[in-house]
């Protein structure tokens, strides 16, 4: 049914993110979760993060707090779809790769040829399949395409509802996001940027894609020259806010001195209470009684691009 199965490494992996990366011939696949990113739905991810993200090294990321919720309601969701649709649903230990497209699914029914995917969400309502997100639709017509099965999603929503949804499929839009896939990967197997997409990048995603040519300058016109005088007024309002905090820190703490509260019409309006210090490690003094076991453990980061202002004004 499906064009490749392939073993499942452990979610989240390194192993697990390059088989999401990249195909056996070099090729940029995109997993179903990077579907909604993709066609411009997503909720957290824009085309050009996707982008930049395919052009890098994949690295292993610490989970967010909704997706370790997601970890832990995940094997509940999975055993109430089953009991509410009758059927026995695994985890499959395989992953399944189509076209531009590679699929991880939560839960799935091979006789009946049918995935149950879990979701928990603070942010919708879902009653039907017309409340479904569309980037949870781009992710469900992903996982039908790479294995012809039907795709039900099991959601945890905002109001605490356990509701079962069944996922209408649209023959169109699955031509929509093979032709969008194939569009986008041609180019990032090539290791262009779409030029659209630059005008979306983050100094953080040009240093990660951009190496500095030493010597190599720009001729500013008024657009730049705009935005560098914004940087500048920026930084010096933010060096002015710090001093100006400091120094109303000041004079609250030279009229509290040992109070702990500031009370105005009977409200509390500030506090400054002793708490426990902090723990830290004393490095120095590490690197002075241990100064062989402090240099096996020290570690060079990447290099990075410092940004500063010149003298011209």
């Amino acid at each position: 049914m499906f064009e490749t199965a392939i073993p499942k490494p452990t979610h989240g992996s390194q192993e697990w993110l390059n088989l999401r990366h990249r195909d056996h011939n070099g090729k940029v696949i995109f997993g179903a979760s990077e579907a909604g990113a993709l066609m411009g739905v997503s909720e957290y991810t824009t085309r050009a993060d996707l982008a930049v993200e395919k052009l890098s090294p994949p690295t292993v990321k610490a989970p967010t707090a909704a997706m370790i919720k997601g970890i832990i309601f995940e094997p509940a969701l999975g055993e109430y779809a089953s009991q509410q649709l009758g059927i026995q649903l695994i985890t499959p230990d395989e992953m399944y790769l189509k076209g531009r497209w590679i699929a991880t699914l939560d839960f799935v029914n091979q006789h009946d040829a049918h995935i149950v995917e879990a979701k928990v969400t603070s942010a919708y309502a879902i009653d039907s399949a017309a409340d479904l997100p569309a980037s949870w639709i781009m992710q469900g017509h992903v996982q039908h395409w790479c294995t012809g099965f039907s795709v039900s999603f099991v959601v945890f929503d905002k109001r605490q509802r356990l509701v079962i949804v069944d996922m209408p499929i649209q023959r169109d839009l699955v031509d929509q996001l093979n032709y969008a896939s194939e569009e986008l990967g041609a180019q990032l197997d090539e290791g262009i940027l779409p030029e659209g997409y630059k005008e979306w990048l983050s100094a953080e995603q040009v240093q990660a894609l951009y190496q500095p040519v030493a010597g190599a300058t720009i001729e500013a016109d008024e657009e730049l020259v705009n935005w560098i005088t914004d940087y500048e007024t920026s930084r010096k309002m933010r060096m002015d806010a710090e001093k100006a905090e400091k120094f109303a820190k000041d004079m609250i703490a030279q009229r509290m001195l040992d109070a702990e509260t500031v009370v105005a019409d009977g409200f509390t309006v500030l506090s400054w209470k002793q708490q426990k210090g902090r723990t830290s490690f004393d490095q120095s003094r590490f690197e002075e009684e241990h100064p062989d076991l402090y240099g096996k453990y020290l570690k060079q980061g990447a290099p990075i691009r410092v940004m500063r202002l010149g003298k011209g004004k």
